[in-house]
């Protein structure tokens, strides 16, 4: 700073006076020495080091503030992420309140956050306190929201969006405080044997047969194999298509909608057959050719029933990887949708017009929770080996002899993978191992995980119920160390992340951790 002061800044009498920072010449004086009277150079100086000073005080507080903002928005990505946690602490969570709901059903409600429908009523439950925040009364047989096992990504400035049953089927929009932006009365728009559900954005998905139905369609009772419980002699020989379409709630505006053509099923007739139960508990099966079901989860619309499986984008784009239309498809922070199925072993990437972006060998592994950074690559399991490609072109960036089975975590700096017992965790970039363990947990297997950033939380369960043996174990992401065990929780539900907030679902209660 005295170095551009001294160069851009001359003496305004050069001749009567010293380059500044020279030897001291008779006559001249210095304010830098603290002696005599400042000359008109020193003068300059003293203002010079004054602005300086307080330039360096506004960078250093902008960057302060800088960090300050980043911190709030990664804080903001990290519990908008799938599994992402606020961090609470060093300590082991416990039980911070706990909410009875006998015969409610519990939801994520975008905005809404944490929502309880019990009898017609929609209330949200603030995640601090565990109390009822508001109420409002919709009405029978409600259908809000987004599943709370559900572990995408929700968008949290959605518009909670509920279906009403019952003789008069109303679809209602609320807003975060409960406020009701629409509605829509579905009375008109229904025919016998369609269906709806919530859609995106403030919007209802309602799907129905076209067409006459024939009278010539199946109606016989198959049997069921008694060694594996596979269905035998079904045939379909015909069937109809039907319309998907949504609609604005506040408006009743169409914003868009598709045409499904029938396809003969195969092989594949589970969507075909109706499954009945008579009063001494005699159970038989009947094809059912106009089965027909649809619900929005995590940007999909998904259409299922008798030869008419199909899936949309939230804006109406037609989302099919190549191969059975029972592959599905989940949307990536990278943008588009990747496919998903247990039983294919080549992954395909689609962009958000639905055209196919790339496809690799080897079975997508969702990552069970994210601290909300953007993902640098996307894993698959081939081969018994962990495959990491570029999320936009596919191409493979490495490969490490990991036989991974699911991802833990996949964060900015780490991704925890798991194989049974035995984590492992690399570098996101390079695929190096940086550290591994084995579980401790006996015969207990993973059925969740988290994190908070700086930490993997773990929850691991006895037997084939979440209720029973439930243990929760956090891993500090860089090296690996256990950092707490919670045990004996066999009473108690399974665990989601909503807000940033760990929560405990089970049967009529919910509780948060923390």
């Amino acid at each position: 700073m005295r170095t551009m002061a001294f160069e851009e800044e001359p003496a305004e009498d050069e001749g009567a006076q010293s380059a500044p920072g020279s030897a001291g010449t008779a006559g001249s004086t210095s304010t830098i020495e603290g002696t005599g009277t400042a000359s008109p150079v020193g003068r300059r100086l003293s203002r010079r080091w004054i602005a300086g000073g307080a330039a360096l005080v506004v960078v250093a507080g902008g960057l302060a503030l800088g960090g300050e903002i980043e911190d709030r928005r990664a804080a903001d990505r990290l519990v908008a992420a799938p599994g992402g946690l606020s961090p609470w602490g060093a300590e082991a969570p416990q039980e911070l309140w706990s909410l009875d709901t006998p015969g409610g059903r519990l939801v994520s409600g975008g905005a809404a956050g944490l929502v309880l429908l019990d009898r017609g009523t929609v209330s949200r439950v603030d995640l601090g306190t565990g109390d009822l925040e508001w109420s409002r009364e919709v009405g029978a047989d409600l259908a809000c929201g987004t599943d709370v096992g559900w572990r995408a990504a929700v968008d949290h400035d959605d518009q909670l969006v509920c279906v009403s049953g019952g003789d008069d089927r109303e679809a209602t929009v609320l807003d975060g405080d409960g406020d009701v932006l629409g509605e829509l009365s579905l009375d008109d728009l229904l025919s016998t044997g369609a269906d709806v559900a919530p859609g995106p954005s403030g919007s209802v998905v309602l799907v129905e047969r076209t067409g006459e139905p024939s009278t010539d369609l199946p109606g016989a009772t198959v049997d069921v194999r008694p060694t594996d419980g596979g269905l035998e002699d079904v045939v379909v020989p015909a069937g109809r298509g039907v319309q998907v379409s949504v609609v604005d709630v506040s408006t009743g505006e169409v914003r868009w909608e598709h045409e499904v053509d029938f396809v003969a099923p195969g092989d594949s007739v589970g969507d075909c057959v109706a499954r009945f139960i008579d009063e001494e508990g005699v159970e038989s099966h009947t094809v059912d050719v106009e089965s027909l079901t649809v619900r929005y989860t995590g940007g999909v619309v998904q259409v299922s029933g008798c030869g008419v499986r199909s899936l949309f984008s939230a804006d109406g784009v037609r989302l099919q990887a190549p191969g059975d239309a029972s592959i599905g498809v989940v949307p990536v922070a990278s943008g588009g949708f990747v496919s998903i199925a247990g039983d294919v072993e080549t992954t395909n990437a689609l962009d958000d017009d639905g055209t196919v972006r790339w496809e690799s060998p080897g079975r997508y592994l969702y990552p069970g929770s994210t601290d909300g950074a953007a993902l640098a690559a996307t894993l698959l399991s081939s081969d018994g080996r962990l495959v990491a490609v570029d999320p936009h072109d596919g191409h493979a960036l490495w490969t490490a002899d990991v036989p991974a089975e699911q991802v833990l975590v996949q964060a900015g700096e780490q991704v925890v993978v798991a194989s049974y017992l035995h984590r492992w965790t690399l570098d996101p970039t390079t695929g190096q191992t940086l550290w591994d363990t084995e579980a401790g947990y006996g015969d207990r297997f993973s059925v969740g995980a988290f994190t908070d950033g700086t930490r993997l939380i773990e929850v691991a369960v006895r037997g084939d119920q979440s209720t029973d043996g439930t243990r929760l174990t956090a891993y500090d992401l860089r090296t690996g160390e256990e950092a707490w065990v919670v045990d004996d929780l066999s009473e108690l539900g399974w665990f989601v992340a909503i807000d940033g907030a760990l929560l405990q679902v089970g049967e009529g209660t919910v509780s948060r951790w923390g």
